[in-house]
């Protein structure tokens, strides 16, 4: 009777066994779609065995573990590529702005300061009149604007960007606080024994999508818990505290900082990765470049302009003259650009005001093909090299940002092959254990048969 009774057991409990694996091989089927899910795999064991005078009966078998499937090394890599992939796309579409601002086309500062330079070549064959000195002043104003106009293009492209920054920061301080709240729950649940795979899953999400924002690093301690900093080293979440962004408007930019209580640290572009970095990088070092060149050009083209013209006398025999109100320095130059006189009478189309005289007008069209920026290069050079440093990071942007999707998506396919779930595979196993639940349950049915059959023999 105990050897049956031992058998029962057994059967009993391979039955539930076989359910619980179907359970787990269920599981996994249905989260085959899930982002950053891994497989999870039932860990069989017998039941320690029962002595029964000379034999040793065994008592079944039992789940002992559900394990997740994980590979340390594959995870790094990915949240790496995924911190720079974050960084190259995030300056995709601040870079096409900045593409607009500075067109190479008949639009723009370098097409209005050619139109310019046309316009004194016309007045030089007409100096005196009216109709040719007034559209010399007209696109002398059209020129000032384009300058202003391209500096607050430029400025509107690091306003867009802050925003964009501010927008984000409430959705990275969210799962910065979920990934703290995490790390709690599966210290409390696998430092008692049991698995928290799902809520493991959930986290290596939250961090790969932090990676993406800020280009975050993970580090797990003894405790199951994970660390996260940024690339220069700040803390983000330490166990179950996690820090916020805050973004902090100071003048015309916007500041961030990490705040835990009391304590507030400024965040320097050069510790951040992923999205913020590239964004950043942008803000801080493209578009600053670019008006300070814009600055520069505005600079010199006006010098080189109001000297020339100084030169040369109105129609009234005055000379001395600016043709631009002369910027004071070099920073600011594009946006105080403007006409010194509204009087058409003072443009100085030649060297005296004797009928006819088109020499100033003459050397002033000549300085358009001379080194006038910076004393080496012609204002169509200079403006094109700033057309093609945009051109070029843009460029650049999109060979890389090709090159880490490729990458990507190959190491999104070995993490899939590796730990994903495949149907093929889990469809075999399901069959496995839906045979071992079928012959468990006609072990069950036999064994109770014969428990039968001896209590009848007994009665």
């Amino acid at each position: 009777m105990g050897g049956l009774l031992a058998a029962l057991n057994a059967s009993k409990t391979s039955i539930t066994t076989q359910q619980k694996a179907m359970e787990v091989v269920g599981n996994n089927i249905a989260n085959v779609n899930t982002p950053g899910y891994s497989r999870q795999t039932p860990t069989l064991t017998p039941f320690p065995t029962l002595s029964m005078g000379d034999f040793f009966i065994g008592q079944g078998v039992r789940v002992s573990s559900i394990e997740r499937a994980g590979d340390a090394f594959l995870t790094k890599q990915i949240q790496t590529k995924t911190a720079d992939l974050g960084m190259e796309s995030s300056k995709a579409s601040p870079l096409a702005s900045v593409e607009r601002t500075l067109p190479v086309d008949d639009t723009g500062v370098a097409a209005e300061i050619d139109r310019f330079f046309d316009a004194w070549q016309e007045l030089s064959t007409n100096p005196d009149g009216r109709v040719e000195r007034d559209l010399v002043m007209q696109h002398g104003g059209l020129v000032a604007d384009a300058f202003l106009n391209t500096y607050n293009d430029l400025q509107s492209v690091s306003t867009n960007i802050d925003n964009a920054l501010v927008s984000k920061i409430d959705g990275v301080n969210l799962k910065l606080n979920q990934v703290a709240e995490l790390n709690n729950r599966i210290a409390t649940v696998e430092l008692s024994g049991n698995n928290a795979n799902s809520d493991r899953d959930r986290r290596d999400q939250l961090v790969k999508e932090l990676a993406n924002s800020l280009g975050v690093q993970a580090l797990e301690d003894s405790r199951h818990m994970v660390m996260l900093q940024l690339p220069g080293g700040l803390p983000l979440v330490e166990g179950t505290e996690a820090l916020q962004i805050e973004g902090v408007p100071t003048g015309s930019t916007l500041k961030l900082q990490l705040k835990l209580g009391s304590t507030i640290i400024d965040l320097p572009r050069e510790g951040m990765g992923g999205e913020f970095r590239g964004l950043l990088d942008i803000r801080d070092q493209l578009v600053p470049d670019l008006q300070g060149r814009l600055d520069q050009l505005a600079y010199d083209f006006a010098t080189a302009i109001n000297t020339q013209h100084r030169a040369g006398s109105g129609l009234d025999g005055i000379s001395g003259r600016d043709f631009f109100n002369q910027p004071a320095a070099v920073a600011g130059a594009a946006t105080s650009l403007s006409m010194a006189f509204s009087n058409n009478d003072f443009v100085a189309a030649g060297a005296t005001m004797a009928p006819g005289d088109n020499t100033n007008a003459l050397q002033i069209a000549g300085l358009k093909a001379t080194p006038m920026v910076n004393g080496q290069d012609s204002y169509t050079a200079w403006y094109g090299k700033m057309a093609a440093t945009v051109g070029m990071e843009a460029s650049q942007n999109e060979l890389s940002l090709s090159g880490l999707e490729d990458t990507l998506t190959q190491l999104n396919n070995v993490r899939d092959s590796t730990v994903g779930v495949s149907l093929e595979e889990e469809m075999i196993s399901l069959i496995q254990y839906q045979k071992g639940f079928e012959a468990s349950a006609k072990f069950l049915g036999t064994v109770d048969e014969m428990m039968d059959s001896i209590l009848m023999i007994k009665r």
